[in-house]
This record gives structure tokens, sequence and C-alpha cells, in this order.
């Protein structure tokens, strides 16, 4: 079967969709598909039921090479590598992973430094142009300078001789974050802390005009020291300026590989992405850090209108109402105790980095950051700012001062009222002294904005 350029896009974007679903949910996906798709069904039916996930690939392939649009691009896989077998100046070693459009490998550069390895992502398929392994250069070196403490470092980026591109990051052993919590056991408070690791990270890359546009557990890897390290930049959208976005060449040659559960909704709509996007996306982290679940799902395939209503109609509920008794138990506590602790500020901090505009969610990661720390220290959030029960989240939360404080009140009215002015110099010194205790039920205005944390 000959396809035209566009349909094997069109077919590309739709494998993006089912790809990560297992089989009985890849025949409801075909069963359910938009009758605008029907003649991309055979071809999509062969490429997701196969028994060997690679056959997709070389359905793909081949589909590829029927594009008789007189360029020069060709069709290149990544199918069929081998251990020992090289890719540019890589030799491969094991492979650690594959993904619905890309596999990764653990490699050593030849010449290299003894040891060390990389891991070297490489396409399942791609369209090459003669132009691209300069521009690969070129962007690597952009990726090259993000150096975090948090972020996995790019290394090295290129086309291989016989035409396979391929990106080398340092190799990072550790556990998706979500996996790694709920392995340990962590608390609600662990957990914040170590979501402002990400938090940091990604606001050290936004101030460097990039955007990760695929934050998820898998591209957030937890060390056997509790440092977490983000992955993946190479699916990374420089931003030009401020008002105007550039989409990268790197992007186009590892396709449109966005994770749909992740997605914030103007990716999934194609509109104008920016660092709101990774915002959205680290708001559905963060749900699934305390919930263990994530907020909605949306079904992204069919029309343009259908997918522009299922995002419209979908309801983030508050993460206190979706705690289930398995989550809890993977916090170390019971399922009415977590719910308690995510109601009210951690709800409104959560809820405010998933609004569906993004002017709506956090400016930046910093800000977002910013509320988390808040609510550590005990401070009430920006998130809940429009909620006028300051007062009593403050008693809740420092019962004893707020009684000592109410019974000193009481004490000086009745003083006042007898006219005992022998006791007012004592009086005044002692709560003088108490209120210098007591200061936090009482939060004063802060001049400083949000402000990042450094691991």
């Amino acid at each position: 079967m000959a396809l035209a350029g566009e349909q094997v896009a069109r077919l590309g974007r739709l494998l993006d969709q089912a790809l990560p679903l297992d089989k009985d949910g890849r025949k409801r996906w075909l069963r359910d598909l938009s009758p605008e798709y029907q003649a991309l069904e055979p071809a999509l039916r062969q490429a997701l039921l196969f028994d060997d996930a690679r056959s997709s690939v070389a359905l793909l392939a081949a589909l590829a090479t029927t594009i008789g649009d007189g360029s020069e691009a060709v069709a290149v896989m990544s199918s069929g590598l081998r251990a020992g077998q090289r890719v540019g100046p890589y030799q491969l070693v094991r492979e650690l992973g594959a993904g619905g459009m890309a596999v990764v490998w653990l490699a050593q550069r030849d010449g290299g430094t003894p040891g060390r390895e990389v891991a070297l992502k490489l396409p399942l398929i791609s369209r090459l142009r003669r132009d691209l392994a300069g521009r690969f250069a070129r962007e690597c070196e952009i990726l090259g300078r993000l150096e975090h403490p948090n972020i996995a470092r790019m290394y090295d980026a290129g086309v291989s001789a016989d035409g396979l591109p391929y990106l080398a990051m340092e190799y990072v052993e550790g556990k998706p974050l979500t996996l790694w919590c709920d392995a340990h056991q962590m608390g609600v408070r662990e957990r914040l802390e170590l979501f402002l690791q990400v938090l940091d990270a990604v606001h050290y890359a936004h101030g460097r005009q990039v955007v990760h546009r695929d934050l998820k557990p898998s591209n957030l890897l937890v060390t056997s020291w509790g440092q977490v390290r983000l992955l993946d930049f190479g699916v990374a959208k420089m931003l030009a300026d401020e008002q105007e976005a550039v989409r990268t060449d790197l992007t186009q040659v590892y396709g449109r590989m966005l994770t749909p559960d992740y997605a914030s909704p103007e990716q999934l709509l194609g509109t104008a992405i920016s660092a709101a996007s990774d915002i959205y996306a680290l708001g559905v982290l963060l749900y699934e850090l305390l919930v263990g679940t994530r907020p909605y799902v949306i079904k992204s395939q069919g029309s343009q209108v259908a997918l522009e209503q299922a995002i419209k109609d979908a309801q983030v509920r508050k993460p206190s109402t979706q705690v289930q008794a398995t989550a809890a138990v993977a916090r170390a506590m019971t399922r009415e105790k977590l719910a308690r602790r995510l109601r009210g500020d951690l709800d409104a901090i959560v809820l405010k980095a998933l609004a569906k505009q993004p002017a709506a969610r956090y400016g930046s990661a910093a800000a977002f950051a910013g509320d988390v720390q808040r609510y550590l220290r005990g401070d009430p959030v920006e998130a809940d700012s429009a909620r006028p029960a300051r007062w009593g989240r403050s008693v809740r939360r420092h019962p004893f001062a707020t009684a000592t404080v109410v019974t000193l009140i009481v004490a000086a009215t009745e003083l006042a009222l007898q006219n005992q002015d022998a006791w007012a110099p004592t009086l005044r010194a002692y709560v003088d002294r108490l209120a210098a205790r007591t200061a936090t039920i009482f939060p004063r205005a802060r001049s400083d904005g949000p402000t990042s944390r450094s691991p």
C-alpha cells in the first residue's frame, strides 16, 4: 500500500497515541477510530497488533520509502541493533529500554574515558536530510550547556555513516520518581522535598530558554543516594525569545514524542507551547506523587473537534478526594490521614498548576517551588490566597499558641476593666515575649517573591 507523505505523517501521529497501550487497549483504540482515519485502519491494525513490537517499525520503514516527493530524504530505522554494533563513534553494550518512537542503548565511546558509559538514544524510524548532522551539532552545543546537578548532561549528537541519528546522554542509574517514592514508602513531606529538586532543574532550564515538553516519571530518575536526575532534553523545544517559539530539528527527527497523559491542553491541541506547558506537566506529576493516580485520562484519538471537546469537558478533581487505600499505604499513613493532609493548601497548589489556561497557572517553576516551600514551612500559600479561612488554618496548625494568646487577651481585657494599672507593665512585657514565640500564627505580608530551591 503506497501512502502519500501527509498520510505517513498522520499515521505516525496516530501510532504515537496507540503504541503505549496494551494489546486490549490497542484493539479498543482501533474499534473507536474516527471515520476520517478509516483509510489508515489496515496499516494501523498491522502495526499495532503484531506480536513482535519491532514489526511495526519495519512496516513504517516500508511505508516511508513509498513517498515519491523528489526530496533527498531517506528512511532510516534502528531496529535489528545488537550488542557490540557501532553507531557513529559508539559501541552498543545493551538495550536499556524502548518506547513508541525511540530506543535507548547503554554504549561506550571509542577512545573516550575508560569505563564511561552513555545512554545512546536512537529513533526507531527517521527521515534524514543531508544537513541534519550540522544542525544536530549546533543544538547539542546549546543543550550541553545545561549544567545542573539535577539534569543529566547531553554529551554528543550526530548521524552515523549509514544515516542513523543519535543522541548521547549521561547514563543515570536509578528508578522513576514515583516508583522510587512508593518503594521507600515516602511520606508527603519527603515527596515534596524531592519534587522541589525537579522544580529547581526545570526552572534552571527555562531560564536558558529550554522547555522540556515531556516531563513524566520515566524521565525523572532517583539515584540510590536520593538525587533526582532529569533526563531527555533531546525532545526539548528551544525558545527563540519570550514571544516566539521555534521548532527544532531534533524535535522533528525524534517525532511527536509527548506523552498524552502528562501533556498540557495546548500540546494536545497543537497550539503555542511555552514554559507554562511544563508547569502543567509538573502539576500532573505532583498529583500522581501525592495520590498515586493521574488527574484524568484524555483519549486523544479521533477528530480535532472531538479532542477539543474532550479537553474542554475533562474535570480535575481535588487530590484529597481521590485518595485510594493502596496509595495511602505507599505513603505510610491511612487513607483518612492522607486525605486530611492533602485537603486545603495542597489541593490548591495542584489545581493552580493544572489550570487549563496557561495564564492561570504558576508564572514559573520558581513560583511553583515557592508555594511548595511555603506549605512545608507552615505558611499560607499563594495558590490559596483567594480563600478567607487563613485564621482557621493557623488555629489548626498552632492550637497551643492560639489558646495561650486568646487567654492573654481575655486576661488583659479583664485587668483593663478593673483598672489594675499596676499589672500593665508586667503584662505588656510578658505579651511581648510571647508574641516573639507565636508570630507564625499571624503571617506577615512578604516582600520577597518565590525563589527556587537549590538541592
